[in-house]
């Protein structure tokens, strides 16, 4: 996209890089063309930093809060180029593309340059590669406890979307159209983060239409 002056190197918009990658892998997938699983887990980081910026501006937040009360992955500058291994299988990626989506990083950085952008995804890519190997690991030694942890885990992401469900579908109801921003009763990161993410889920899974006039503005939420 850079090089072909969609977007200006120097001067990034995350959400602005989000929508556009997105919208090219949708294209692809029209055209029947295969969408690698690196591609895939670029998209779901996207989106994550596309969240993280939405609702620190609605905020008014500072773009590199720190997040202390959280224990979240911290990342590491990599001088070699990573490689996301093609040979994992659907229902590994699926997990991988998931904690992408849904783990909160430790600092929320500010991304200004091209460089800045593919140096987070690839921070980013190393810890969703170091998670993968410790789930793995952990599954070798004890595939019945690491099933049992995993569960709860598994369980709690799906009981938050259930619950944004039923809180969507209550206000549809009174209304055509709500807004994301209207739901939320706590306005601190990691909820207006979770309600986001949960509608995303939503309209995934076609259950709700979202629109959103505006790159840090309010998001629509409509019956599917």
């Amino acid at each position: 996209m850079a090089k072909r002056g969609e977007i200006d190197p120097w001067n990034i918009d995350v959400v602005d890089v989000t929508d556009r990658f997105l919208k090219r892998i949708e294209d692809a997938k029209k055209l029947d063309l295969r969408v690698s699983g690196r591609v895939l887990l670029y998209a779901a980081i996207l989106v994550r930093m596309k969240a993280e910026a939405i609702t620190l501006e609605a905020l008014g937040g500072d773009e590199e809060e720190e997040l202390e009360m959280y224990d979240y992955d911290s990342f590491y500058f990599l001088d070699e180029p990573l490689e996301f291994p093609e040979e994992v299988d659907e229902e590994e990626l699926d997990e991988v593309i998931l904690e992408a989506l849904t783990s909160m990083r430790r600092r929320v950085r500010k991304i200004t340059t091209l460089k800045d952008l593919i140096d987070e995804l690839r921070r980013a890519e190393e810890v969703e590669r170091r998670r993968r190997r410790r789930r793995r690991r952990e599954r070798q030694e004890e595939v019945g406890i690491d099933a049992a942890l995993r569960v709860p885990h598994e369980e709690s992401l799906e009981e938050m979307i259930a619950r944004v469900e039923r809180e969507v579908f209550e206000a549809l109801r009174k209304k055509d159209t709500v807004t994301l921003f209207s739901l939320v009763k706590s306005w601190d990161v990691p909820t207006l983060v979770d309600y986001y993410v949960s509608v995303l889920h939503l309209a995934f899974r076609k259950k709700v239409e979202i629109r959103q006039e505006e790159f840090y503005g309010d998001v629509e939420i409509q019956k599917f």
